[in-house]
C-alpha cells in the first residue's frame, strides 16, 4: 500500500467531511486535490490526543472506527466511553469555506498527562517541521466531533487557577501566543513582538497615580499597575535630602533585553511641595533631581511660568537616572535656566505635581498662590527664538527707554512702517504664553520677573512699560498701521495696532484695581480673564482664585470632582447672593451661536466660550433698574431654573441684519444701510422735523447714546454720523447708488479728516454694533441688542440689572430662554422703574431655563 502524506486534523462543529476518507475508499480524491479547508464559523482548533502515545492507540481505546463517510448509516458516533449511547450525527451540511488559520498537526507522541494536583503550567509545543513524516497507518485519524454547540471551540490546555497576586506576563506560557505568533514564523526567526516600548499585555490597565512612563509626555501620563517586575527601591542620594526614593523596575522581553525604567512620585505631606534641581550642564541631556520642601521654610528657588504647548512634541530629560519625555516648551525653559557650573532649584507644575493624582493636584493648586509668591523670582518662558524675536526685544527696550518722550515715540512709530521691527513685536505678542489663563496669577503673585525668549533675557518692566506706551499711542498706531491685506497678522484679522495695544502684556488686566470692588471682584476678574485659555473648563474659575481676596477664595474649594455645570452655577449663585445684582446673567452671550457640552441653562455664562463681544454694562455706565436690588430664586433643587422679577417694556416686531464678530469695514457699512432702510420704511410721518428727530435718535442708538460732548447739540451728531458712513460708502463702493439725503451728508463740511474716518467709526460705533442688530418694538422704540434676537421676543428690565434684557417664550410652561442684553432708547437710566413705582407698569415673574 502506498504511503500517505500527512493530512490536516480537524475538530469541527459536529460533522466530518470527505477529507477523512479511508485509504482504500474508492471515492477518495487524489492527493493533489487535498487542500486545507479554512475553518467555518463553528469549527474548533485541533485538540491533541492527551494521555495517548499515538493516534492508533487513541482509536483503539475509544472504540471508534472510520467507516465510509458517504454512507449515512455508518457515520461515527461521539468518542465517549463505551457506556455513553452513540447518537448518529446529522447529514453533512454544505458549509461555506471561510478564510482562516489552519493548524497542522502530525502523529507524534503527546506529552504526559497532567495530574489534577499539579500547579505546573503545560508548556506550549515547539515549532514543528511542516513536512515531517508520520508512521504509516491505514486510516488518517480525525478529532472526534463534539456535541452540537453554537460556540466556537478552541484548544483546551489545562492550567492551574490564576493567582490573585499580579505577576509578570510571559508570552511563551500562552497558547494563544503559540498559535498566533510562533506558528507563523520560520524556525530560528526571532520574534519582535516584545521589542516595542508599549505595554506588553493587550488591553492594558488603568493609569496609576504617581508613575511617569517613558512612553508618555509630561507628568499627565497613563501608566499600568501590572505587567512589571516588583519594585527595586534604590537608596536616595544626598541630593534629594532623603525626601524621595527612586523605585525602579524593568521588564524583560523575549530577547532578554532590559526595557525602560519608570519613575514613581513619593507622597507629599501637609504644606509640602516638590522642587526640581537642575544639575550643571555636563552633557547636552538635561539631568534633574526631585526633592521635597516645606512652604513654611522653603529654600531659594525660581518658579517657571510657561505655556504647555503641544503635548505630542516632546523631548527627553533624565529625572534621577530615569529618562522621561517632557513637552518641548518645558524642555526649552529648563535649558534656558540651566547653568554651566551650578545647580538651579526650580518649581514647575508639570513635574512637581503628580497630574494623575486628583487629590494631590487639588491640594497643590490651592497652594500655587503661595508657591509663586514665595519664589525668589518667576521666570517667564516665551519660547525659542523665532520670527526675529531678537529684533522685537531690541525695539521693546528702545520704546521703554523713550516712554517719557511723546515726540520720540511718535517718530519711532512713524519710522517703523514697512520695517520688520514692529512685525517682530507683533509676532512676539501673539505667542501662546499670553493667552494662557494660569499665567495671570503667576505674574500677579511674583516678587520679581525675568522674561526669557531663546537666548534673550529681559526684565518684566521692559515689557510692561512698552505695553503702556503702545496703549497711550494707540491712535498713532492706528494711523500708521490701519490694517490691510498686507498687515493682517493673525487668524482673527487683527491689525498691528490691535495686537500691540490689546495683546501681549496688554492682555493682562489691572488686577490691583479690580480686586478693590469687594464682593464684585469675582465677576470683574472673570470678565477681564475671559479670553484666556485653559485646558480644563473648570480652571476658568479655579485659575483666577489666586488673585482674589481670601474671603472670596475660601468660598470656592478647588474640587475637580465637580462638573463644569456645577462650578459655573456656583459662580452665579455666589454673585447673586452677595451683590444683589443680576448683571451676571448678561455675560451669557449667545451670538454668534455656539454649543456647549456642559448643558448649561441659558442664563448661566459659559466661561469657556470666548466671545468677541461683551455685556453692555461693561461698555457704558447704565442703570436701567435704578437702585433696585435683584429679586430672584432658584425654581428647582438642581438649580437649572431661576425665577426673576422684571418690568415688562415692549415686544420686538422688526429687526435688521446682525453684524458679525469677525467683521470688516464693509460689514458696518452694509448694516448701516439696511438698518436705516428699515427705519425709514417703518415711519408714517413725512414731516421733515419729525424725520430729522427720528434719524437723530437712530444715530444715537447706533453708538448707545455715547455722543462726544462737542457734537451733543441739536442734530450735530446726525450730521457727523451720516457724513462718516455715507462718505465711506461712496469711496469704498462707488457703484452703489445712495439716496439724495445721504449724498448731501457725504459732502457735508465736518471737522474730521478723511484719513481718520475709519478710526472714528471704529471708536464710536465698532464695539457697539459688533455682534448686535438694530430693532424696532411694538410701541415704536428703537434698540440695538444681541444678534440672537427674533421677532416676538420680549424686552424686560429685571430688578437689580443694569440693562434691559431679551427673553424668548418657549414651551407651554410659561418659561423663557435668556437671549441677551439690549439697549432701548430712553430706558437705560431707570425710566422703567419710575413707571412701575407710579403704577404705569407692573412687576412680573419670569422663569428662565
Amino acid at each position: 500500500m502506498a504511503e500517505w502524506e500527512e493530512v490536516e486534523e480537524y475538530q469541527t462543529f459536529g460533522y466530518i467531511d470527505d477529507r477523512y476518507l479511508s485509504a482504500d475508499s474508492a471515492s477518495r480524491r487524489p492527493l493533489s486535490t487535498r487542500r486545507p479547508l479554512s475553518r467555518g464559523p463553528h469549527e474548533r482548533r485541533p485538540s491533541l490526543h492527551r494521555r495517548y502515545h499515538s493516534d492508533n492507540e487513541a482509536i483503539s481505546d475509544r472504540g471508534s472506527d472510520f467507516p465510509d463517510f458517504h454512507d449515512p448509516e455508518s457515520l461515527p458516533m461521539r468518542a465517549h466511553p463505551i457506556s455513553v449511547p452513540r447518537v448518529p450525527s446529522p447529514p453533512i451540511p454544505n458549509w461555506p469555506r471561510l478564510h482562516g488559520e489552519v493548524s497542522r498537526t502530525k502523529q507524534i507522541p503527546s506529552p504526559p498527562p497532567l495530574h489534577r494536583g499539579s500547579r505546573k503550567r503545560v508548556p506550549s509545543l515547539p515549532p514543528r517541521n511542516r513536512r515531517a513524516s508520520s508512521p504509516p497507518s491505514k486510516f488518517k485519524q480525525a478529532s472526534s466531533p463534539p456535541l452540537f454547540s453554537h460556540r466556537r471551540s478552541s484548544i483546551k490546555v489545562l492550567r492551574p487557577a490564576r493567582s490573585r497576586t499580579p505577576r509578570p506576563s510571559s508570552p511563551a506560557d500562552d497558547d494563544a501566543y503559540y498559535y498566533s505568533e510562533k506558528r507563523s514564523q520560520s524556525p530560528g526567526m526571532k520574534s519582535r513582538r516584545h521589542e516595542r516600548n508599549s505595554y506588553p499585555v493587550p488591553g492594558g490597565f488603568p493609569s496609576a497615580p504617581g508613575v511617569i512612563l517613558p512612553e508618555d509626555s509630561r507628568s499627565d501620563v497613563s501608566t499600568s499597575r501590572f505587567g512589571w517586575r516588583p519594585w527595586s527601591t534604590k537608596t536616595p542620594s544626598a541630593a534629594t535630602s532623603g525626601s524621595t526614593s527612586r523605585p525602579s523596575a524593568s521588564r524583560t522581553s523575549s530577547s532578554g533585553v532590559i526595557g525602560d525604567k519608570i519613575y514613581q512620585y513619593n507622597e507629599l505631606r501637609e504644606l509640602e511641595f516638590r522642587l526640581i534641581r537642575i544639575l550643571p550642564a555636563r552633557m547636552s541631556t538635561i539631568k534633574c533631581e526631585i526633592l521635597h520642601a516645606s512652604l513654611e521654610t522653603p529654600p531659594h528657588y525660581i518658579a517657571i511660568s510657561y505655556a504647555w504647548g503641544d503635548a505630542s512634541d516632546t523631548r527627553r530629560v533624565i529625572l534621577e537616572s530615569v529618562s522621561i519625555p517632557v513637552a518641548a516648551s518645558l524642555h526649552g525653559a529648563l535649558e534656558a535656566l540651566r547653568e554651566k557650573r551650578e545647580t538651579v532649584l526650580v518649581w514647575v507644575d508639570a513635574l512637581c505635581i503628580d497630574q494623575q493624582n486628583r487629590d494631590e493636584r487639588t491640594q497643590q493648586v490651592q497652594m500655587m498662590t503661595r508657591i509663586y509668591s514665595k519664589a525668589d523670582s518667576v521666570a517667564i518662558w516665551l519660547g525659542p527664538e523665532a520670527d526675529d524675536s531678537n529684533l522685537a526685544a531690541a525695539l521693546l527696550e528702545e520704546v521703554a527707554s523713550r516712554a517719557d518722550s511723546v515726540k520720540d515715540v511718535k517718530s519711532l512709530i512713524s519710522a517703523g512702517v514697512g520695517k520688520p521691527d514692529f512685525a517682530a513685536v507683533v509676532s512676539l505678542f501673539e505667542r501662546d504664553y499670553w493667552r494662557r489663563l494660569w499665567v495671570v496669577q503667576e505674574v500677579f503673585n511674583a516678587k520679581d520677573i525675568v522674561v526669557y525668549c531663546g537666548s534673550t533675557k529681559l526684565p518684566w518692566d521692559v515689557f510692561r512699560l512698552a505695553s503702556h506706551v503702545f496703549w497711550r499711542h494707540k491712535d498713532d498706531l492706528g494711523y500708521y498701521f490701519p490694517g490691510g491685506n498686507n498687515q493682517k497678522v493673525s487668524q482673527n484679522q487683527s491689525t498691528y495696532s490691535q495686537v500691540l495695544v490689546y495683546q501681549g502684556p496688554g492682555s493682562f488686566p489691572d488686577l490691583n484695581s479690580l480686586i478693590g470692588f469687594g464682593e464684585e471682584s469675582l465677576l470683574e476678574v472673570m470678565r477681564a480673564c475671559r479670553r484666556k485659555l485653559s485646558s480644563d473648563p473648570r480652571d476658568k474659575v479655579f485659575g483666577i482664585l489666586g488673585v482674589l481676596p481670601q474671603e472670596i477664595r475660601s468660598e470656592f474649594a478647588v474640587d475637580y470632582t465637580l462638573s463644569v455645570k456645577d462650578v459655573y452655577i456656583n459662580v452665579v449663585d455666589y454673585i447673586l447672593s452677595t451683590t444683589d445684582s443680576l448683571d451676571i446673567i448678561c455675560e451669557s452671550i449667545h451670538f454668534p451661536l455656539h454649543t456647549s457640552s456642559a448643558s448649561l441653562p441659558t442664563w448661566v455664562p459659559d466661561w469657556s466660550y470666548m466671545p468677541e463681544t461683551t455685556a453692555l454694562s461693561r461698555i457704558c455706565d447704565f442703570s436701567a433698574a435704578s437702585t433696585t436690588k435683584t429679586e430672584c430664586r432658584f425654581a428647582d433643587e438642581r438649580r437649572n431654573k431661576i425665577e426673576i422679577s422684571a418690568i415688562y417694556v415692549d415686544t420686538i416686531i422688526l429687526h435688521g441684519i446682525a453684524v458679525g464678530t469677525l467683521c470688516t469695514l464693509a460689514d458696518y457699512l452694509m448694516a448701516f444701510l439696511h438698518w436705516r432702510a428699515l427705519l425709514l420704511d417703518s415711519g408714517d410721518n413725512e414731516e421733515e422735523h419729525y424725520n430729522l428727530l427720528v434719524q437723530d435718535t437712530f444715530c444715537r442708538t447706533l453708538c448707545l447714546d455715547q455722543v462726544p460732548s462737542q457734537w451733543d447739540n441739536s442734530t450735530d451728531w446726525l450730521t457727523v454720523c451720516y457724513f462718516v458712513f455715507a462718505s465711506l460708502i461712496r469711496d469704498r463702493l462707488p457703484r452703489l447708488s445712495l439716496d439724495r439725503e445721504l449724498r448731501r451728508y457725504a459732502s457735508a463740511k465736518v471737522n474730521i479728516d478723511s484719513g481718520a474716518r475709519r478710526q472714528f467709526l471704529q471708536e464710536h460705533f465698532g464695539s457697539r454694533m459688533m455682534g448686535r442688530c438694530f430693532c424696532i418694538t411694538e410701541e415704536g422704540r428703537m434698540g440695538i441688542g444681541s444678534g440672537f434676537m427674533a421677532v416676538g421676543d420680549v424686552v424686560v428690565v429685571p430688578l437689580g440689572c443694569s440693562t434691559p434684557v431679551i427673553l424668548r417664550p418657549e414651551g407651554n410652561r410659561g418659561e423663557y430662554r435668556f437671549v441677551g442684553d439690549i439697549y432701548i432708547n430712553g430706558y437705560m437710566h431707570g425710566k422703567a422703574v419710575e413707571k412701575w413705582r407710579s403704577g404705569e407698569k407692573e412687576l412680573q415673574k419670569y422663569v428662565l431655563h
